[in-house]
């Protein structure tokens, strides 16, 4: 039997770090997990003592029984089935306090089930291939959690950053009109989700020109009466043109599913965004990616009804 550890310290309180791997479900932000399952829910808690769940990793899909959850401490489990077929005998991550944050642990001890020459194996193919996975967990885990910005660095100016900036405004620009054709070709059924997002598009008055100005966006998360927005502009260190004319015309439109209606668009307080950003980045955790790449504080939009937009006011 073989023990593969790895770590990494995450600059965050041990609660709130424990939260998240406590739900597998966040997992899936990592390419490495193709699909997280609750096959059974604990007695005390989704992922609690006794849960079963499935994991679908790009090496092999595993059932698993949670047999500890010791908040914030240990988060333990067992594989009793899978493939390929490994010999488990149980995998842990341990939490604990240091400075700067948690320091999270993960432990598994397992060999793989072969008839020969099992350890060589588990030790030089499966363990790399395992520890590659778990420290992408690891590292996407802390980019999600604490979304930490890059410092102040070298600004550009001059011509190479207004030529770097109308080269990168072009493609993007080429992208979405792109997707705004399949849009409306499609009559919004082709192209209307992606990395498990809803597209829709955002109509704007341009606060210069006084003329509408339409954009394809993904939504991390749309409700009945509210829809979010997210202005990453993909981390780039300038907020998008449609967050500015949003901001100085928030009266908008949106076309979700074919169907234009007005909304209301506003940014969200930095209170508000606190408690959206967690779940902005479990929708798609390309969005703390982007925060990483930008001193900017990427704003979080709240598009609502014009009717509950007034009850609000």
């Amino acid at each position: 039997m073989q023990t593969l550890r790895v770590e990494r310290i995450i600059g965050a309180p041990i609660d709130t770090v424990y939260e998240w791997f406590a739900d597998s479900g966040n997992y899936t932000a990592s390419p490495f997990l193709l699909r997280n399952e609750l096959v059974e829910p604990g007695a005390d808690a989704p992922y609690g003592v006794g849960a079963v769940r499935k994991m679908s990793w790009l090496f092999g899909s595993y059932t698993e029984r949670i047999t500890a959850n010791e908040a914030p401490r240990k988060f333990g489990w067992v594989i009793e089935s899978g493939v390929p077929a490994i010999r488990h005998q149980g995998a842990e991550l341990t939490f604990s306090k240091v400075p700067g944050g948690t320091r999270v642990v993960w432990t598994t001890n397992a060999q793989a089930a072969i008839p020969f020459a099992a350890d060589f194996v588990t030790r030089h193919l499966a363990f790399r291939v395992l520890g590659v996975a778990f420290r992408n967990v690891l590292r996407i885990a802390d980019v999600a959690i604490t979304s930490p910005r890059k410092g102040k660095g070298k600004v550009r100016t001059g011509r190479s950053a207004k030529l770097r900036n109308y080269l990168f405004d072009q493609v993007l620009k080429l992208i979405r009109n792109i997707h705004h054709v399949i849009l409306d070709v499609s009559g919004g059924k082709w192209g209307n989700r992606q990395f498990g997002m809803a597209a829709i598009e955002l109509h704007v008055i341009g606060r210069k020109s006084g003329a509408k100005r339409s954009v394809v966006l993904w939504v991390p998360l749309m409700e009945p009466d509210r829809v979010i927005l997210v202005a990453s502009k993909e981390g780039d260190d300038r907020d998008p043109e449609w967050y500015k004319n949003l901001l100085a015309t928030p009266e908008i439109e949106l076309t979700i599913d074919g169907v234009t209606e007005p909304w209301v668009g506003r940014k969200a307080s930095a209170e508000e965004k606190a408690v959206l950003w967690p779940r902005i980045v479990k929708a798609y955790h390309g969005f703390a990616v982007y925060q990483t790449r930008t001193d900017r504080d990427i704003p979080v939009v709240i598009c609502e009804r014009p009717a509950s937009a007034a009850k609000a006011v």
